[in-house]
C-alpha cells in the first residue's frame, strides 16, 4: 500500500519544531502559561475547526503515579479548542495488562482522581476503544511488519487532535514520545498485542531466588509462584499468557529477568511505528503534537512502584510531525545533558530505532526546523 496523496504531500523535506524551555520543577500553573504561549507562537491552532470534535490525547497516569501531565495543562489545551468554537474531548486507550486501566469503568475512576474530572478540565473523557478494548478497525499501511494494523474505530470521526506527551525512558523502546503514545494509546488490544507480540523474558536459574516481585507485579498471571510444588517454591512461567509489557524486569530486585534488548527492543520500536502511521494515516495536517520533556523518569508513566525523577526538566516541544519532534527532543537532550540520557538508563537498547524506521515508512522526517520561542 502507498501512503494517501493527502498524507504523502505533507512529508516535507524539513519540519518544523518549535521548543519554550521551561525551568526544573515549574508549577503547573507555569507550564499550563507556557503551553498556551507555544501554541501562540504557531499556526497550529487553526487546525481547530468551528463546531466538530477536537479530541486531546493524554495519558492519564497509573494508580500511585507521579509522573503523568497535570489537568492543568491538558486544560489549557481544551480553553484554546473552545476558544476557536471547536468541541473538546478527552480521549485515551484502555491497557493490556491488568490494573485501574484496563477497562473503561476503573480508567474514568481514575482519571477523575487524578483531576480530569469534567468539572476540573472542562471537557468529557472518552476511552476509544470500548468497555474491555474490543472497539476497533483495521487500517491498511505501507508496513515492513505490517500492511495493516488494528487501531481504535473512531478516529476518523475527529476534526483535529492535540497530543499531549510526557517525554521519559521506557523498559521496550528507550524513549516514550509522541510515536509511542499514537502507537499505544491509539491501537486496539488487538494492536497493543501485535506490537508486543515478540518482547518475551529469560529468567536466570541462578540469580532467580523465587522471592516472587515478578509474580507480584506480573499484569497478566503469565509468572506466578507456586508454593506447593513437588520441588519446592516454585516459578511457573506461562509465556502464553505474557504480554511482552516488561513489568517483571523492573520490578526484580535480583537482575534475574531479561530480554532481548538488541533485536526485541528493535522490533518493538519499528511495530510501533507502523501503528503509529496507522492511528494518523487518514488525518493528514490534522494532528498537533505536544512534547513535555519534564519530570524524567528511567520507566514509563504506567509504572506505579517507585520511579524517581533522574534529570532536570528541559523544555515544551510542538509540531505537525511526530518524527521530527521525537528527534528533536533526542537531540536537544543530547545538548543540555551533556551524554545521551536515554542510552545511559537503558544501554542495550536503541533510542533511534523508532524515529528512524518511522521516517523510513513516511510517518514523517528526522530533518527539522528548530524554532525556539521565549
Amino acid at each position: 500500500m502507498k501512503l494517501p496523496a493527502s498524507y504523502d504531500s505533507l512529508l516535507l523535506m524539513v519540519s518544523d519544531v518549535y521548543f519554550l524551555p521551561i525551568s526544573d520543577q515549574e508549577s503547573s500553573a507555569s507550564l499550563a502559561q507556557k503551553t498556551r504561549a507555544i501554541l501562540a507562537a504557531t499556526p497550529y491552532a487553526d487546525i481547530i475547526q468551528p463546531k466538530k470534535i477536537c479530541a486531546i490525547k493524554q495519558h492519564f497516569g497509573e494508580q500511585g503515579n507521579e509522573g503523568y501531565l497535570r489537568p492543568e495543562i491538558a486544560k489549557s489545551v481544551i480553553d484554546l479548542v473552545k476558544s476557536r468554537g471547536g468541541l473538546p474531548l478527552m480521549v485515551e486507550t484502555n491497557t493490556l495488562y491488568r490494573g485501574q486501566r484496563s477497562n473503561s469503568y476503573h480508567h474514568l475512576m481514575l482519571a477523575h482522581e487524578h483531576g480530569f474530572g469534567i468539572d476540573q478540565i472542562g471537557a468529557p473523557i472518552v476511552i476509544m476503544d470500548g468497555v474491555n478494548g474490543q472497539n476497533q478497525r483495521s487500517q491498511p499501511i505501507p508496513g515492513q511488519h505490517f500492511d495493516r494494523v488494528f487501531t481504535v474505530s473512531d478516529l476518523d470521526f475527529f476534526s483535529s487532535i492535540f497530543v499531549l506527551t510526557h517525554v521519559k525512558g521506557h523498559v521496550g523502546a528507550s524513549i516514550g514520545g509522541a510515536i509511542k503514545n499514537l502507537a499505544m494509546g491509539f491501537a486496539s488490544r488487538a494492536g497493543k498485542l501485535a506490537q508486543h507480540a515478540d518482547f518475551r523474558p529469560t529468567i536466570s536459574k541462578k540469580r532467580c531466588v523465587k522471592c516472587g516481585q515478578c509474580a507480584k507485579h506480573c499484569p497478566t498471571g503469565a509468572l506466578a509462584l507456586e508454593d506447593r510444588h513437588p520441588e519446592g517454591r516454585h516459578l511457573r512461567v506461562t509465556l502464553d499468557l505474557c504480554v511482552g509489557c516488561g513489568e517483571c524486569h523492573i520490578a526484580c530486585p535480583h537482575d534475574a529477568i531479561s530480554f532481548k534488548w538488541g533485536s526485541e527492543g528493535r522490533l518493538l520500536q519499528e511495530k510501533m511505528a507502523e501503528h503509529a502511521l496507522g492511528a494518523v494515516i487518514n488525518l493528514p495536517g490534522r494532528v498537533v503534537y505536544l512534547n513535555f520533556f519534564m519530570h524524567v523518569t528511567q520507566q514509563c508513566d504506567c509504572w506505579s512502584g517507585e520511579n524517581p525523577v533522574l534529570y532536570p526538566d528541559l523544555g515544551i516541544f510542538a509540531s505537525l510531525d511526530p518524527v521530527a519532534i521525537d528527534r528533536a527532543c533526542y537531540d536537544l537532550a543530547l545538548d543540555f545533558y551533556g551524554e545521551d540520557i536515554f542510552k545511559k538508563m537503558w544501554p542495550d537498547l536503541d533510542p533511534t530505532a523508532q524515529v528512524s524506521h518511522g521516517e523510513r515508512i513516511g510517518l514523517g522526517t528526522q530533518n527539522y526546523h528548530l524554532q525556539r520561542v521565549s
